[in-house]
């Protein structure tokens, strides 16, 4: 499943070990985010060490980690679809890359809790509970999978 990933969860998933940093060590989605959440990370590197009470060397290898399960995109990977996207959500125009992302590489939804995004027609939200009920649904499938298998 392809998910962009907006910044907000990001920061959450690094400010501590949550349910937000389990959807992304998780392995099940393919996450993407335009390639400037890097920049936003940065512009709130103090917040998140002394929310997360990380060192500078601690928050540089969780970033790394974290960031090995998010291809960021260049704004040219989105750029044709960037007009529609800033229609779409007019009301927080810097939000407007993660939809046209969404757009540009066809992914099933974006992760947000963004209030702004919802109800956006043509854009499929998900909350970190509905991943982590996919998650769960399909760790279900697998042990139901397995138990046919030891049956047979």
């Amino acid at each position: 499943m392809r998910v962009v990933v907006d910044a907000n969860m990001v920061m959450a998933a690094l400010i501590k070990e949550s349910k937000a940093r389990e959807v992304l060590e998780n392995g099940m989605f393919e996450f993407f985010s335009p390639e400037f959440i890097l920049e936003e990370i940065d512009k709130y590197k103090g917040l998140i060490l002394e929310k997360s009470g990380l060192g500078e060397d601690e928050f540089e290898l969780l970033n790394s980690m974290v960031f090995k399960n998010i291809k960021t995109v260049p704004a040219s990977g989105y750029e044709a679809f960037k007009e529609a996207a800033t229609e779409i959500i007019k009301e927080d125009v810097k939000d407007a890359p993660y939809v046209a992302c969404y757009f540009a590489l066809k992914c099933d939804g974006i992760w947000t809790n963004d209030p702004d995004y919802k109800g956006k027609e043509g854009v499929k939200i998900f909350s970190t509970k509905q991943l982590l009920n996919l998650i769960e649904d399909h760790g279900n499938l697998h042990e139901k999978d397995d138990i046919e298998k030891k049956e047979q």
